[in-house]
């Protein structure tokens, strides 16, 4: 786990370690943790409690005053800034998870073992998240909140509205068949992070309802009985949001070939080109790339083949997650599993 100093801001397992043993939840902290090394998206995303309850408003800035000149005994015109205020909604996630008791109580170590289950549910959470805060779309899922695919869709929209900045989505080159994107993220509040309720570990709570009799109907002719069984039942809620009140710090290279070797595939020179129109360029510790696995297959590939001086592959133990990572001027490329190599081109 990263120290939140590296990063300057609480992420998820930040808030979740802030409770305490006597908490109900103290025992599903170590699975809350595997989760944590699984996906670098939720490691990396900064959380921030939201100002409504299911929603957070924020506010973008538009245009900036600007002062005037003035001579003695004269005045100037008073200005003011312009801000749009924005709202993301926070998306309720919900799973129950039951075991048979006598199969637990069989076990070497039945709560050991329980847990265990539990953890097979709170990967799909993981799963079912991390696809949605690359995909999620609102308009086909009203229950959900929309993914940065969906709010960073074409190449010509200027971030935060700002045509003096460049457009945030480049051009990999494919301009047909199955593609994937490349997205280099400047987290942090204020720019890009997560939200969840306030009085709430990071939005995510897992409730052990204890021993329950579980009730199955089956249809025998015309005739339906109720078949018993005593189970173990846990209960699992995660709320949470997305948030980019800062465009800039979003840079998304699309269309770009996922086949290894192969026309318009990875290519530096992009790269580079997006890591100049973030923000801080790059230089914040809460900056990151994500790739999917063939893509950061052909990363290494080319880092390996040229021995381009950019390139640095750590080895393990050295980057500020305890794992190998390999880094592009200085930034950690991350592989993100659910990006796709079947996204359609964008234009």
């Amino acid at each position: 786990m990263a120290d939140a100093n590296v990063l300057g801001y609480p992420t998820l397992i930040d808030i979740i370690n802030n409770y305490g043993s006597a908490d109900a939840r103290a025992q599903y902290i170590q699975p809350a943790r595997i989760l944590d090394r699984k996906c670098p998206l939720i490691r990396m995303l900064p959380m921030v409690a939201s100002n409504n309850v299911l929603s957070n408003i924020a506010t973008r800035t538009d245009s900036l005053p600007i002062p005037g000149t003035r001579r003695w005994n004269e005045g100037v015109l008073q200005t003011a800034s312009h801000n749009t205020p924005i709202n993301d909604p926070i998306a309720l996630f919900e799973d129950y998870s039951e075991v048979d008791k006598e199969l637990c109580r069989i076990q070497n170590n039945p709560t050991a073992w329980r847990t265990d289950q539990d953890m097979n549910h709170i990967e799909g959470f993981r799963q079912t998240l991390e696809n949605m805060s690359w995909y999620g779309n609102i308009g086909t899922n009203p229950g959900a909140f929309n993914g940065l695919a969906t709010r960073f869709n074409n190449l010509e929209s200027y971030p935060n509205g700002d045509t003096s900045w460049n457009p945030n989505v480049l051009n990999g080159g494919s301009t047909s068949g199955s593609v994937t994107s490349m997205w280099l993220i400047e987290f942090g509040p204020g720019k890009v992070h997560g939200i969840y309720p306030p009085n709430t570990p990071g939005g995510f709570n897992i409730e052990d309802l204890g021993e329950v009799t579980k009730e199955n109907a089956q249809s025998l002719g015309a005739v339906s009985q109720n078949y018993l069984h005593q189970v173990y039942r846990t209960h699992f809620t995660w709320f949470m949001g997305l948030q980019v009140p800062d465009e800039r710090c979003v840079q998304r290279v699309a269309n770009i070939n996922p086949a290894i070797l192969s026309s318009n595939d990875f290519d530096e020179n992009i790269l580079i080109e997006a890591i100049n129109y973030l923000p801080d360029e790059g230089a914040n510790p809460g900056t990151a790339i994500f790739v999917n696995r063939a893509l950061k297959t052909q990363i290494d590939i080319r880092a390996v083949s040229q021995k381009i001086n950019a390139y640095t592959m750590f080895k393990p133990g050295m980057d500020v997650f305890g794992g190998r990572v390999t880094t592009f001027q200085g930034i950690p490329i991350y592989v993100a599993e659910k990006l796709l190599n079947t996204e359609t081109v964008i234009s």
